[in-house]
Formats: C-alpha cells, sequence, structure tokens
C-alpha cells in the first residue's frame, strides 16, 4: 500500500500541471481520414499515447476582434512531463481502413511554475525571491504594473531566481505575475501576487487617464492629394446616405454642364502626438552573489499616445459634381424608375451581349447590333443598383460602344436601344450586370504534393477551395510563380479543375507562388495568396536487400550525387507491423540496417527519401516478404490409386498465401501444381505398387516480392487392392459393418495399423471426410450429417495376427454426453436414411489407407405399424431413463392385446 501511494505521489509530481499542444494542421490530408492517431515518446499524459482524433476543431488564430479563423487540426494532452521535449508521431486511418504515417512533431511541455519565496519592498524597490521549478533552461516572464492600471504594464524575461525592481513610485500597490517558460512555452500556471512600496504615494494613475477620440475620413481620403486640383470625375461611395446630398471624397473644382446637388466638404482632422515617458529601472541580482555591484540595469519605457481632435474650416466651397465626362455625350441623371426585366424581355424580346473593357480609368462599354437592325444611334441606360438609392444615368452615342465612369465596389444595370428616327426602336438591344466589386479571394490555396521525377524535373501540384459559384466566362483564375524575386511565369485557369499542376520546375529551390482571382475583362483582381514552396530534391539511390530470414530483413540503399542536386539528409521509413518508423540517416553514416522481431510471411515496405529544408524526395522503394513457414501438418490419405493431401498453415499476418505441390516417382516425371486458398489435394491416376514422394511448398507475397518456405515432404505406397465392407442393417436405426484385415488394401509398407476409423455419411458429395474427422456430435443437429466417425478413437479390431474379419454396429449408443478422453461418440441413426460407410486404418507414421465406400438404402415404411414405431422411436427417452430398459416391438404388440381380452371375456358375463 505505501509503495502504490508513493508511486502515484511520485507521478503526480511529474504529470499533474503540464501539457503540450500538438497542431497537425500543416501535416493534415485530404480527402479527409476517419481519424488521426497521435503517438507520443515519453508515453505519460492524457489521452494515452496511440489515442485517435477525429473532427475537425476550429480555433482562434489571431485576434478575436478581427473574426479571422480558420479550421486546425489539434490535439491537447494534458498531464504530460513537465519542461520535457516530446516526440510526436502523428498518422491517419483512411476511408478503406489502411494507416498512413502522416508526420513526425518534436513538442516541447509547459514547464511547472516557480514558487514564491518572499518579496522585500523600499520606498522605490522591491526585491522577488522565488524557487525554480523542476527541469533545466528555465527562464522567466516577469510582468509587473500598479494595479487596477494595466497600461502601464512593464514585462522583463530573465534567468535569475532573485530580481530586484527599481524605479518604482511610493506607497504604491503592484500587481506581480510570473511564469516560468521552457523553449518558448509558458507555464499553465502563475505567481500572482501583490505588493505595496514602502512611503507616501505621490502619483494619482486615474488623473492620467487619456481621451481617445477617432473620426472618420471622407472616402478614398488621400494625404497627397488635400490641394485643390481639378478633376473629372469622383467615385461613388458605398456608404451614400438616403437625403440628397452627396459627400465628395477631394475638395475640387470641377466644370459641369449639367446641374447637380450641392456637395458638402467634412471638416478637416488634425491628428497631434504627445509623449510621455515613465521610467523603471529592473535590477537582476545573480543568485550566486552576495553583493549587489554587479547588479545589471534595464530600462523600459513606455509611450503613451494622445490624439485630439480640432476642427478647422475647409479651404474650398462646396461644388457641383459631374457623373462623368465622355467628351461629346454627356450621360445625364434621371429619376424614373429601374423597368423590371421580365417586362422588357416581353416588350423587346431576348437581348444581345454588353462587353466591358478598360480605357484610361474608364469604362468602356461595346455591343455589336445586327445590320438589319438599322440603327442610327444608341441610348445607353445604366443604374447604380448598389446605391442605397440606385441612381440612374443616360447618354446617347452614334458608335457601338461608349465611355462612361468607373464605378468600383458597384453593380450596374447597364441596357442599350437602338434608336431610329429619334425615337427607341424595337428592333434590338443589348443587356449587362456589371459587377465592378473585386472577386472574391480563394480560399485555403495549398501544396498538395511536391515531387521531382526520375529524370530530375520538379513540379508542384496546387489545390484551393472552388467559390460556391465561379462564373469562368468573367472570371480565371492567375497563378504567377519564381524563383525568388527572379522574373516569374504566369499561368490562367479557365475551367474548373481539382487540381493544378505547376511543372518543369527546379529542384531543390524556393518558388514563391501568388494565386488570384481576376476578372477576364477588367483589371479586378481579389487579394492575391502568397505561398513559398521548396521543391522537391532528387534520389538517385536504390534499395536492396541483404540477408532475409523469417523473422528479419537486411536491408541496405546506394548514396544519392549531392551535385546533381542538394539535399540535407536521407530519411529511410518502414511500414509494418502496424505502424510506421522512421530512421534519420546523415549523408557520411552506413547505409545498411537490419529489422528483427518481424511477422513470417508478411510484406514490408521499405522507402528511402532524400529530404532539403524538411521536404522530401520521390520515394525508391523496395516490398521484401520475410520468409514464410512451412506447413504444420501434411497428412495422406491414400486409396486405390490416389492421395489425398491435407495440411495446416499459420499465417499471422493473412498474407496473400499459396501453395505449390508436386510429387515424383522413380521413371514418372514430376507433377506440380499450384493452388490457393486449399487445405486438402487429390492427385489420382497413381500407378500401384510404386512409391512416391510428395512435396509442397509456402509462397507469401506478391510479384517480384514473393517468398517461398522451406519444403515439407512425404513418401507413401500406393496399395494395389480394393475394398468394399459389407453393410446390412439392424432394426431401422442400426447398420452392421463387416470388413476383412486386408493387407493389398491396408499395406503395411505405410506403417504398422495404430487404429481403425468407421466413417459414415449421409451425403459423400460434400467430400468432407477430411484427415481429421467430425464426431456424432457436431453432425447430429444438421440437416444433411455429412461425413463422421463412428468408432472410439482407439478402436482396432486387429490387434491379434488370428483376427482375419471384423464386424461394427453403428448407432448402439446413447450419447448423453460427451467423454473428455474420447472424443467420438457411436450415435444412433436416422431412420429411412441412406447411408455410406468406409473404413480407415491410420498408421503409427500418420499415413492413413482407406476401402472404397459401401452404400445401403434406407427401408421403406410400408404399414401404419412402422410409421407409428418410427413416430415412437422418435420420441423415446434413453434406455436407461426407463425402469426395465428400453420397450421392445414384441412387447408392444403383447400388451396392446390385452384390452381387446378383457373386451370379449366381460361381454361374455353379459350374455
Amino acid at each position: 500500500m505505501f509503495l502504490l501511494i508513493f508511486l502515484l505521489a511520485s507521478y503526480n509530481s511529474i504529470a499533474s500541471a503540464s501539457s503540450i499542444l500538438v497542431d497537425f494542421t500543416s501535416h493534415a490530408i485530404q480527402p479527409t481520414p476517419q481519424a488521426y492517431i497521435i503517438e507520443y515518446s515519453p508515453p505519460v499524459g492524457y489521452p494515452p499515447s496511440g489515442s485517435a482524433v477525429e473532427g475537425l476543431v476550429p480555433i482562434d488564430v489571431n485576434d478575436i476582434q478581427f473574426n479571422d479563423f480558420r479550421t486546425t487540426f489539434h490535439s491537447l494532452i494534458n498531464g504530460t512531463i513537465s519542461a520535457t521535449e516530446y516526440t510526436v508521431s502523428v498518422s491517419a486511418i483512411l476511408m478503406d481502413g489502411t494507416r498512413q504515417n502522416v508526420g513526425d512533431l518534436a513538442v516541447f511541455s509547459s514547464p511547472d511554475a516557480p514558487t514564491l519565496d518572499s518579496i522585500e519592498t523600499t520606498e522605490h524597490e522591491a526585491t522577488i525571491s522565488y524557487f525554480p521549478p523542476q527541469g533545466q533552461n528555465i527562464t522567466y516572464h516577469i510582468e509587473y504594473y500598479p494595479e487596477e492600471h494595466k497600461e502601464y504594464s512593464n514585462a522583463i524575461d530573465t534567468k535569475a531566481s532573485l530580481v530586484r525592481l527599481r524605479g518604482l513610485d511610493s506607497g504604491t500597490t503592484f500587481r506581480l505575475r510570473i511564469r516560468s517558460v521552457y523553449q518558448g512555452v509558458f507555464s499553465q500556471e502563475l505567481i500572482d501576487s501583490t505588493f505595496v512600496t514602502q512611503g507616501t504615494a505621490n502619483y494619482d494613475y486615474s488623473s492620467s487617464a487619456e481621451l481617445y477620440s477617432v473620426r472618420t475620413l471622407p472616402p478614398n481620403f488621400n494625404l497627397g492629394l488635400q490641394t485643390t486640383t481639378e478633376m473629372t470625375s469622383y467615385e461613388y461611395s458605398k456608404e451614400v446616405e438616403e437625403d440628397s446630398t452627396v459627400t465628395t471624397p477631394l475638395v475640387a473644382v470641377i466644370t459641369t454642364t449639367t446641374s447637380m446637388e450641392p456637395v458638402t466638404v467634412p471638416p478637416a482632422t488634425t491628428i497631434t502626438e504627445e509623449t510621455t515617458s515613465t521610467q523603471f529601472i529592473t535590477e537582476t541580482i545573480p543568485t550566486t552573489t552576495t553583493s549587489f555591484e554587479t547588479s545589471a540595469e534595464t530600462t523600459v519605457r513606455t509611450t503613451t499616445r494622445r490624439i485630439t481632435t480640432t476642427t478647422t474650416k475647409p479651404k474650398a466651397a462646396p461644388v457641383e459634381v459631374n457623373s462623368g465626362d465622355l467628351g461629346e455625350d454627356h450621360p445625364s441623371e434621371t429619376s424614373n424608375a429601374l423597368v423590371d426585366l421580365s417586362e422588357m424581355l416581353q416588350e423587346y424580346g431576348q437581348p444581345s451581349e454588353v462587353f466591358l473593357s478598360d480605357e484610361n480609368e474608364m469604362l468602356r462599354l461595346d455591343w455589336e447590333a445586327p445590320e438589319n437592325a438599322n440603327c442610327e444611334a444608341f441610348f445607353v441606360n445604366y443604374t447604380i443598383l448598389t446605391l442605397s438609392r440606385p441612381r440612374s444615368f443616360s447618354l446617347a452615342t452614334s458608335d457601338e460602344h461608349a465611355n462612361i465612369k468607373m464605378f468600383p465596389e458597384h453593380t450596374l444595370d447597364i441596357r442599350v436601344f437602338c434608336m431610329l428616327a429619334g425615337a427607341l426602336s424595337k428592333t434590338w438591344w443589348a443587356h449587362r450586370i456589371a459587377h465592378l466589386s473585386k472577386p472574391k479571394q480563394l480560399e485555403n490555396v495549398r501544396v498538395s504534393e511536391v515531387n521531382t521525377d526520375e529524370f530530375y524535373v520538379a513540379s508542384i501540384k496546387l489545390m484551393w477551395d472552388w467559390p460556391v459559384y465561379h462564373d469562368f466566362e468573367r472570371y480565371k483564375i492567375v497563378i504567377s510563380y519564381g524563383i525568388g524575386r527572379a522574373e516569374s511565369k504566369e499561368m490562367e485557369v479557365t475551367n474548373k479543375e481539382e487540381f493544378v499542376l505547376l511543372d518543369k520546375l527546379d529542384p531543390s529551390n524556393l518558388y514563391s507562388i501568388s494565386v488570384k482571382n481576376a476578372s477576364t475583362e477588367l483589371s479586378l483582381t481579389s487579394k492575391s495568396t502568397q505561398l513559398d514552396q521548396v521543391t522537391a530534391p532528387i534520389i538517385s539511390s536504390t534499395v536492396y536487400p541483404g540477408q532475409i530470414s523469417s523473422n528479419s530483413i537486411n536491408i541496405n540503399f546506394g548514396d544519392s550525387d549531392p551535385e546533381q542536386g542538394r539535399f540535407d539528409y536521407y530519411l529511410l521509413t518502414f511500414s509494418g507491423n502496424n505502424k510506421n518508423i522512421s530512421k534519420k540517416v546523415e549523408m557520411e553514416h552506413e547505409k545498411s540496417f537490419t529489422f528483427t522481431k518481424l511477422i513470417p510471411g508478411k510484406t514490408y515496405q521499405f522507402s528511402v527519401y532524400t529530404v532539403y529544408k524538411g521536404v522530401r524526395s520521390r520515394p525508391v522503394s523496395a516490398d521484401i516478404t520475410t520468409y514464410p513457414l512451412k506447413v504444420n501438418q501434411l497428412f495422406p490419405v491414400v486409396g486405390k490409386d490416389y492421395v489425398v493431401l491435407y495440411w495446416d498453415i499459420e499465417n499471422f499476418a493473412d498474407s496473400d498465401c499459396r501453395f505449390r505441390l508436386s510429387y515424383n516417382a522413380d521413371n514418372i516425371p514430376t507433377v506440380s501444381v499450384e493452388l490457393k486458398g486449399a487445405s486438402r489435394h487429390r492427385f489420382s491416376a497413381l500407378k500401384a505398387e510404386v512409391y512416391y514422394t510428395f512435396t509442397i511448398t509456402v509462397i507469401m507475397g506478391l510479384g517480384q516480392a514473393a517468398a517461398e518456405s522451406e519444403s515439407e515432404m512425404i513418401t507413401v505406397a500406393i496399395p494395389k487392392g480394393r475394398l468394399q465392407p459389407s453393410i446390412h442393417r439392424q432394426g431401422s436405426r442400426e447398420l452392421v459393418v463387416g470388413f476383412d484385415n486386408d493387407l493389398s488394401v491396408f499395406s503395411l509398407l505405410n506403417g504398422s495399423p495404430d487404429n481403425f476409423a468407421v466413417i459414415v455419411s449421409d451425403d459423400t458429395s460434400l467430400n468432407d471426410d477430411n484427415y481429421e474427422l467430425k464426431s456424432w456430435f457436431e453432425v447430429k443437429d444438421e440437416d444433411v450429417w455429412g461425413s463422421y466417425r463412428a468408432s472410439p478413437s482407439t478402436w482396432n479390431p486387429f490387434d491379434s495376427e488370428r483376427v482375419r474379419r471384423a464386424s461394427f454396429t453403428v448407432g448402439t449408443d446413447d450419447c448423453v454426453k460427451r467423454n473428455l478422453d474420447e472424443p467420438y461418440c457411436n450415435g444412433i441413426l436416422r431412420a429411412g436414411t441412406d447411408y455410406r460407410v468406409k473404413i480407415r486404418m491410420y498408421t503409427d507414421t500418420k499415413v492413413a489407407m482407406e476401402t472404397d465406400w459401401g452404400k445401403i438404402e434406407g427401408e421403406k415404411n410400408s404399414d401404419d405399424d412402422e410409421d407409428e414405431e418410427e413416430e415412437e422411436d422418435d420420441r423415446r427417452f434413453p434406455c436407461h431413463m426407463y425402469l426395465n430398459g428400453c420397450r421392445r416391438k414384441a412387447a408392444d404388440n403383447q400388451f396392446s392385446l390385452i384390452p381387446l381380452i378383457l373386451s370379449i371375456i366381460f361381454s361374455f358375463f353379459l350374455l
């Protein structure tokens, strides 16, 4: 009991308040597997090593105020050993049930928190002492600030356990927090305490609170354009108010030809900054000295921003702004309601297309009217749909194109009509909904695979999540890539594809990749997604096996030439035994390894990679199978001109297993056959009085990975005689079988007799008379019994040379319960059933010799008495349960006459 308590206390002391967070997002695979298996070493923690992680867990990866979330794969393991480097292996269980190694990680567990010893204060100083936790290379993060005024917080990092803080305000309560740090990982617990400096407080922190105010600048405000300039157009903002005024983003003077509503300019905003400085002195006291003369001082300055807002008068008066300048054709604003598109289709028919393009920061509209439309001019109407109050403008032109103002981040309804004799014609019209906002940025852009083939040509496979709706006629995916800042190549994706392959790249180089969604007509592009990816290195090694046994494999691989391509080291992986093993091999190390404790007949895969900056090359693999074990048992059953072989095999790995069987004899050519999924085989048409040698070899593995076991052999003599036992019925449920000790059938050349089996079957087509026979208990409840052994396992009627003939009655035992010493029982037969019987002799050399099948047909019931007898027999109990034993038929008939005799006597007396 004391030992148990001691062990529990020891475990809690090393693994109670520490944890590791395993983030394997970068190792996640697609498609999503069933689960991820986390294995780690040392195996101290909960969930335990080998646990499964299912599903996706969203965690906040940025400040929550930005609402920027991404989906990560992570697992939190608690109860780890504090301040320890953990080696974590992540593998995935795929949808087909196979297991795939995902990656290996080195993760540091959090340390324990230090223990506070004492805090001694003076008027402007504080000396802090604490005890370090368990572990080496522990640093401490100290944070202190006046109580309830965290905006004046100061932080230091130190390795000392005795620290002096100087330059503190007198008479002030300070909040002190100390955490342990190991390899950048903070302790989960901390020292959280307060202390008060001596003296009288001389600073009021609450009175120094700053007021912050932020004023929204006008849309598209630009400090470089605050001077008064001439301007020909302006941009609408999506935040236009519902009133009749429009705010212009710049102070400008514009010449206009149409009257517009007045525009007000917001007051200018001035931002000033005031900086105050507060000096705190932090002194670290070495633990190995008693003097403070060698103390180090660290000055930490804090800066506070003061933002004040002043209002000044505008430099220019409000001006009228036109919606666009098209040279000869000026658009005019209209307030007519937009006609519904369905009504337009009914009146004007199907519209033609309007094409968009950029031209001198203007939006160019192009259309093509058919010749039979006879259009003298064109009337263009466009409406800004995304304003709070949609506004329409129109213009007329004689050309099949027009330029209008570009309205970024807005959607326009553009309609072009044919004009004839100064009026609108219904012969033709064009329509277009133009989205002038930036395309949606592609999500989850990722590198799914990097590869360098045997010709030393590298490639990168890119994937991303397509938007729910993507118009390939209007938008395209533009991919730019290159080495560093060198001139990059560009490719466009105009069809929906599962992945994009960037090929013909250089191995072992860092490529910068940019992916963006772009308009096919305008210069509108989404925000670019930037990726940096190192291409896979080359590999010219070969993998080949050395010595192989049933439970070990020696593997070797050659060198790759570093001059052909850069790489850092080799990586040897071993797959098998339900786990993957990876071994880092330096370039100058020996490249021969022996793997032991393997499973016989299992195929293992060995792969070698070269690795450059964490990126693997293509694998050079070899599938090698350990030698399988030979068959455990090989038993022959010999009959007239045939031999049936039975065997058993141990296939621990459930490998693909095949068997090669063959036989040979003097002056007889070798005959060979290969089987799969079998445990018996019959060789026929053999010659009598000839010794045959049979051989069986186990083969496991496929293709070049196939391996063969040692061969198992047995030699038997083929007898020349043929024998069929005699059979006759004894009642409806018993058979009497007789046979002779014929040495031409039971040849002594295959060994001396050990026991004889009487084999009974009601259906020999089942071919189930194996070397090891079934008992009556195993077949009695089946509809079709098949073959079973009726005689005891030690029955030998020819134990004396004087005995030449033997007989055996089948079906004489009650077989109430099984006997542990004797597996076979001579149970009763079914009435009216055809049976076949044969005799098999087992020798002391494990060779069996058998006769031909003898047959007897079931008796046909001809009267009701027989039927009644059958029914009674079916219902009868075992004989030992009756006081006088089993009832006999004669007795039953005799007792059945008694009521008749009594009735006759009774009638006589009545007369």
